[in-house]
């Protein structure tokens, strides 16, 4: 995909996991995004992109990210986050230097899982120079690895705007990251339309509202 980004010239492309999920407000909140990435990045008022060109990665879909009390960021209220009893994951420690009911936009410190990111053209091109090889690291390690090294200019939103929607535990699914991990056999994505399942810290489930009239937020980790 990556490549492909490069040959084609794309000016900015946005790379999805197969399982994400994301609000019914999801309009809503890029456009918050988009405003609070041009104030960080300090995009000129005459630039009519989105979202500016000072990044190779802006990372809007992941499963954890650190926020320090001291972390540069563009902070915004936003109803649609979680409050921060019900976000879930290893970063839950950190919501508390964010203000309740609020999302931030911040320079990435160690985002992990590629749920959702961003590239700018050059961004793709850095990307694969620094990632390409592989290194004998999973592909959003290394990426992590790149923004902690500052390799590759990160931009991330915490809480993320973007999860990965999973069945319930016990209906057997297994993802195709756990099978290439021998954890199980995949199952078709057909076999769960009629199971209702569960996206961490998205407030109001796309694929759960079209599915099943349900936000079916997903608390806590391991209820599931």
């Amino acid at each position: 995909m990556l490549k492909h980004v490069v040959q084609s010239g794309i000016d900015t492309a946005l790379i999805l996991e197969d399982d994400v999920d994301w609000d019914v407000t999801l309009k809503v909140q890029i456009r918050l995004v988009s405003d609070a990435v041009r104030n960080l990045t300090s995009v000129l008022a005459s630039d009519p992109s989105p979202y500016g060109h000072d990044w190779d990665i802006l990372w809007i879909g992941h499963c954890g990210e650190r926020t320090d009390l001291d972390t540069v960021r563009v902070e915004f209220p936003d109803p649609t986050v979680p409050i921060h009893a019900n976000y879930t994951g290893w970063s839950q420690e950190y919501q508390k230097n964010i203000g309740e009911g609020h999302r931030l936009v911040q320079h990435g410190i160690d985002p992990v899982c590629t749920f959702a990111y961003a590239v700018t053209k050059q961004g793709a091109q850095n990307v694969l120079r620094w990632a390409g090889s592989g290194q004998n690291e999973a592909f959003d390690i290394r990426l992590m690895e790149g923004c902690m090294h500052k390799v590759l200019k990160v931009v991330s939103v915490q809480p993320e705007i973007m999860h990965h929607y999973t069945p319930p535990h016990d209906a057997g699914y297994w993802s195709d990251v756990n099978v290439g991990d021998g954890k199980g056999v995949v199952s078709e994505d057909a076999q769960f339309d009629s199971v209702m399942g569960g996206t961490e810290n998205i407030l109001n489930s796309t694929r759960c509202k079209i599915l099943f009239d349900s936000t079916c937020l997903k608390p806590f980790r391991e209820q599931w």
